[in-house]
């Protein structure tokens, strides 16, 4: 057994509980519930002491005098020594007792493995609280409950900690290669060990979070980003995690060049409820966590397999730096495949400069092709194995390309294995990435693929699954400072915090203008007589809406006419009690259209008519769950829902950004001038969406939404034609 050794973390040895260091780096473990018997708690004692953890190890169980060739203890007390992590797998009713006396024994951290709790409904996770702020209390973190536990690679002078039970470890762990994992699923964490593996790639550091009472994925993800040994993250998440965590993980990720790459379970929202805006039922609750992992670079994949696609590309140094692609296969086939492969990812066939075709065309049989994708036949293969590394090197030469991909077929057996040792000598010549597609029986090619994986190569058997891996792992946009987004003065706040909880266009006016959006002149009467006057006073035509805080798609119940000839009071008048009639006939209604009947209509807007103009959707979902403010701008109108061509950017977003996010709709030729039509004026709208999202910034959490749907984007200037906002509750 090593020698005592003296609690790692804060001076007094307690630990703090922003330090995980006593998690990660224990010099003394205490297996507390240790057994003999097959079992969990049997293997994470057999795993801590056969994968060469030489820290201080304490079997404690009564029961046993001495446990994997140590003496076992009757209780934490009787040790004696301190302790900086205990595993934890004792029956779930145990655990306030143990985690009580592990605080007061000043046990820094506690991974339980026990289950039983919040997975279980009210009752366990009322246990698990309680237990959960015991250690608090005591300056204890905890990993867990129902988790699988803790493995670091990097543990210094306490050599591998191996603080699970899981079997995934069974055939070992591997060169630690500079990938750690962290997940909620000790499951998925397991493949993820094993799949790794199978590619040559050894986990530095690894953690299953169970239940996350403590201690999250998100946060153990931080800590290891900071260490020197770690240089990419994959983590596995069936939650959106809290917002600020997580951007200040990914921020900081990026900051330190340390790719994070994050496989999410939980997208689909087959059950959500339709919203009562158009924004609410268009823009999905994760759009927030999504534009975060944009705007940092976050690799997002769909399965394990691609997680560990992206962990062996990343690790291998060479990432595409553009989207042009040189494909170089023995196959027509297969390089047409790759082609259109390409295209659906959105990446690009390289187009190769003439110098380059040239020296490929004296190369290559005369029946191949030098154009991309470079056909080289099967004939090539017969000439020996250079004339193929001679073949790659021009490619990896030419300026227009940003990697390769080389597809083969029906080479296997020993001629496999000496291409094998040509493409990886080839590959480590050049900094671009080179990437193997094998097709063929991996019985036929295995060892070639152990060539290609030692020397850093990615190989596959699968033409879309390299290509979606090349496209995941594009830089992201360069983050060049854009121009700030417009000041607006604080009489918007003010204006909008002395409004009600749910604000109509006619409340809303004094918001839009100190936000400075122009919006059409207009009045809010309660007769049909004012509306008769104020419409003579603004004379032309004019529109009349119902203004009722419970109704938000107001023409879909009548609540809107537009076109009034204001010099007919009859036409005006008649106008008013249409409209003004479409409380009753949207009473007893719950869907989205009509809102429902709750809330009195506080009257009916008279407005000026606005000139003709393109319509945009103009929607902000509030600050939530420590996330930003999402804005979201599109198509717009009464068939917004069916265009549903919309962007989201996080709030505030500058003028720029807003028309970058313009230009990449669907319609955006409509802006543009479609057809000869004359330009809408983009900059008025961007402004005005700036000044909008400005706004939704500043209100942080007190804005549930906001909606101007539509804004009119005329040749000169853009009109708010309408307006809803919700606030949330006060």
């Amino acid at each position: 057994m090593a020698q005592a050794r003296a609690a790692t973390g804060t001076p007094d040895g307690t630990g703090g509980r922003g330090d995980l260091d006593r998690l990660l780096r224990p010099a003394s473990v205490a297996v507390i519930g240790a057994s003999a018997r097959p079992g969990f708690p049997a293997r994470a004692l057999a795993n801590l002491v056969e994968h060469g953890y030489d820290g201080d190890v304490y079997p404690v169980n009564p029961n046993y005098d001495e446990l994997a060739g140590r003496r076992c203890y009757p209780s934490l007390a009787a040790i004696g020594a301190p302790v900086d992590l205990a595993l934890i797998a004792v029956p779930a009713a145990a655990l306030d007792s143990v985690v009580a006396e592990c605080a007061a024994a000043g046990v820094g951290a506690g991974v339980v493995f026990s289950s039983g709790f919040a997975e279980l409904g009210a009752d366990g996770r009322a246990a698990q609280e309680r237990f959960t702020a015991i250690a608090r209390d005591g300056g204890m973190r905890l990993l867990g409950p129902n988790c699988m536990g803790v493995i670091h690679q990097a543990g210094g002078a306490t050599g591998t900690l191996v603080a699970s039970f899981t079997a995934s470890v069974a055939t070992g762990l591997g060169t630690p290669s500079g990938a750690a994992y962290a997940g909620q699923s000790g499951a998925i964490g397991g493949a993820v060990i094993g799949m790794a593996r199978e590619r040559g790639i050894g986990l530095t550091a690894w953690a299953s979070t169970g239940n996350e009472a403590d201690l999250t994925a998100v946060e153990l993800g931080a800590a290891l980003i900071e260490d020197d040994a770690v240089r990419v993250l994959a983590t596995y998440l069936e939650t959106i995690p809290d917002g600020a965590a997580w951007s200040r993980l990914t921020s900081r990720a990026r900051e330190l060049g340390k790719p994070v790459i994050v496989l999410r379970s939980g997208r689909s929202e087959p059950g959500r409820r339709a919203a009562a805006s158009h924004t609410g039922a268009m823009v999905r609750g994760d759009a927030a966590f999504e534009l975060v992992c944009a705007r940092d670079g976050v690799i997002a994949v769909d399965d394990v397999d691609e997680l560990v696609d992206a962990m062996e590309m990343v690790l291998s140094g060479r990432r595409p730096a553009g989207p042009r692609i040189a494909v170089l296969t023995s196959s027509g086939g297969s390089g047409a495949i790759a082609c259109d492969r390409l295209d659906a990812a959105g990446l690009t066939l390289a187009d190769l400069r003439p110098e380059t075709r040239t020296e490929l065309a004296a190369l290559i049989p005369a029946y191949g092709s030098a154009a991309n994708p470079v056909d080289v036949t099967a004939q090539l293969f017969n000439q020996g194995d250079e004339a193929f590394a001679a073949v790659c090197r021009p490619l990896l030469a030419d300026d227009r390309v940003d990697g390769v991909m080389i597809v083969l077929t029906t080479i296997i057996g020993s001629r496999a294995d000496r291409l094998a040792e040509v493409v990886a000598r080839v590959a480590a010549e050049s900094p671009k990435p080179v990437g193997v597609v094998w097709e063929a029986a991996l019985a036929d090619t295995w060892h070639a693929r152990e060539i290609l994986r030692a020397a850093g190569v990615p190989v596959t058997t699968s033409v879309p699954r390299y290509v979606e891996s090349l496209r995941r792992l594009l830089p992201p946009q360069s983050r060049v400072p854009s121009p700030p987004p417009p000041a607006f003065p604080g009489a918007a706040v003010a204006a909008g915090m002395r409004l009600p909880a749910v604000v109509t266009e006619a409340r809303g006016a004094a918001v839009l203008d100190a936000l400075g959006v122009a919006r059409p002149e207009g009045e809010l009467v309660t007769s049909a007589e004012e509306a008769v006057a104020v419409a003579a006073r603004l004379g032309g035509a004019v529109a009349l809406k119902i203004s009722a805080p419970a109704i938000t798609h107001k023409t879909d119940v009548g609540g809107v006419r537009v076109g009034v000839d204001a010099r007919d009071p009859a036409a005006v008048a008649a106008a008013y009690r249409e409209v003004s009639a479409a409380p009753a006939r949207a009473a007893g209604r719950t869907d989205a259209a009509g809102g429902g009947a709750d809330g009195a209509a506080e009257g009916v807007l008279v407005q000026r008519m606005a000139g003709p103009g393109m319509e945009l959707l103009v929607g902000v979902r509030g600050e939530r769950d420590g996330y930003p403010a999402v804005l979201t701008v599109g198509i717009g109108g009464v068939a917004t829902e069916i265009y549903a061509d919309t962007a989201s950017l996080l709030a505030p977003a500058s003028v720029p950004e807003i028309v970058g996010a313009l230009r990449g709709l669907r319609g955006w030729a409509l802006l543009d001038g479609h057809r000869g039509a004359a330009r809408a004026d983009v900059d008025a709208a961007a402004a005005a969406v700036a000044a909008v999202g400005a706004y939704a910034a500043r209100l942080g959490g007190a804005l549930e939404e906001l909606e101007i749907n539509p804004l009119l984007v005329h040749p000169r200037g853009a009109t708010a034609a309408d307006l809803l906002i919700r606030f949330t509750e006060r």
